[in-house]
């Protein structure tokens, strides 16, 4: 399987992601996230810089993201742990126009303005079909994909 073709899955299929961070004390924060863009060029999603996600990113690039998905006798695990940065609002509106979810969490239009994209630009990921015993080890920012 493909970097893009997991990308793919967690773009389209997956959508909402745990994502975790450490604050400026170490102690670990989980969150749900909408993922805006995964290709292979990284995992794009965004965030206001009044919440504390926002904050803990600044603080530590240092981040892990793991969703799963079952439909029916398929069951989908990945999980990539990296680094990410900020990388402007260049792909807000591209980010905006894939999540639904934006009106309700941010329904100030003022809001949608001030948010901030992220990249995961460089990390490693592990794809697991649970129920069907695949694996895949992939790396973002690399070249190399190997099989587990």
């Amino acid at each position: 399987m493909e970097v893009n073709d997991i990308m793919q899955i967690l773009e389209k299929d997956m959508k909402v992601a745990v994502f975790a961070t450490v604050d400026e004390n170490g102690k670990p924060h989980a969150r749900h996230a909408h993922i805006g863009v995964a290709n292979e060029q990284g995992v794009f999603f965004m965030t206001s810089p009044t919440t504390d996600f926002y904050k803990q990113l600044k603080h530590n690039p240092n981040i892990a993201i793991t969703t799963m998905s079952e439909e029916g006798y398929l069951v989908q695990v990945i999980r990539i742990e990296g680094k990410v940065r900020q990388v402007g609002k260049d792909r807000l509106q591209e980010l905006l126009a894939n999540n639904p979810y934006v009106d309700q969490v941010y329904p100030d239009d003022s809001l949608h303005q001030s948010m901030q994209v992220f990249q995961l630009y460089s990390g490693e990921g592990f794809y697991h079909s649970m129920s069907q015993g695949h694996k895949y080890v992939f790396s973002i920012g690399h070249e190399e994909e190997t099989d587990a």
